[in-house]
């Protein structure tokens, strides 16, 4: 029987993905930089979430955007992860169990309020899916990746192919499947303006 994964976001609608975009902020030549907040709990090895982080960003990679990973769950970075969220900043919380509300198939969520946005990992579920093929590194950097796109895209939903489709199978999750690649054009045009935005909403921000 096939295992099917439920990548749905419960908390807001769906979202698309981010993009390259050459601001006056990001010299030509250079992608623009969002800053990703992973918050882990204890226990939730460094070791996986650097490699879920590589994986993420391999999922990615299409994508002409930089993603600095910052470790919040590790004391040296706690000053500069308790300061408020930015426009610039992206959410990634873990949770040891997934929401009650949550459908029972789903690996994680990603909600946005505003410029505020946030993804959780359900870290029981992620480990329920993983084998010696599916490696835990790998299988939470691609939800992390889906989740990030939702994030990024707020209001857009899931496509009928690569890393947005809705659902994915058990074999979708091997290191040699390619079925989770990809993101349409229009979705990364849409992430390149939303990704703009929040450059501009940021400065903004900071000179009033």
């Amino acid at each position: 029987m096939t295992l099917m994964v439920s990548l749905a976001g419960f908390l807001s609608e769906p979202t698309p993905l981010f993009a390259r975009a050459t601001t006056k902020f990001a010299p030509a030549g250079q992608s623009p930089e969002l800053t990703v907040r992973v918050y882990g709990f204890s226990g939730l090895s460094h070791r996986v979430l650097q490699g879920a982080e590589t994986e993420a960003a391999r999922m990615l990679r299409s994508v002409p955007i930089d993603l600095r990973w910052v470790n919040c769950t590790s004391q040296v970075n706690s000053g500069s992860c308790a300061s408020p969220q930015l426009q610039t900043d992206l959410i990634i919380r873990f949770i040891p169990k997934a929401f009650s509300q949550a459908s029972k198939s789903a690996l994680g969520s990603a909600g946005s309020t505003g410029d505020y946005a946030a993804a959780f990992i359900f870290y029981d579920r992620v480990t329920a899916v993983r084998t010696q093929a599916r490696l835990l590194p790998m299988v939470i950097g691609r939800v992390i990746a889906h989740e990030i796109t939702h994030l990024l895209l707020p209001g857009q939903g899931h496509s009928s192919f690569g890393l947005m489709r809705g659902q994915w199978s058990a074999d979708d999750l091997l290191p040699s499947s390619f079925a989770c690649l990809g993101l349409p054009k229009r979705s990364v045009q849409l992430m390149q303006k939303e990704v703009l935005r929040r450059r501009l909403s940021a400065r903004s921000s900071a000179v009033e």
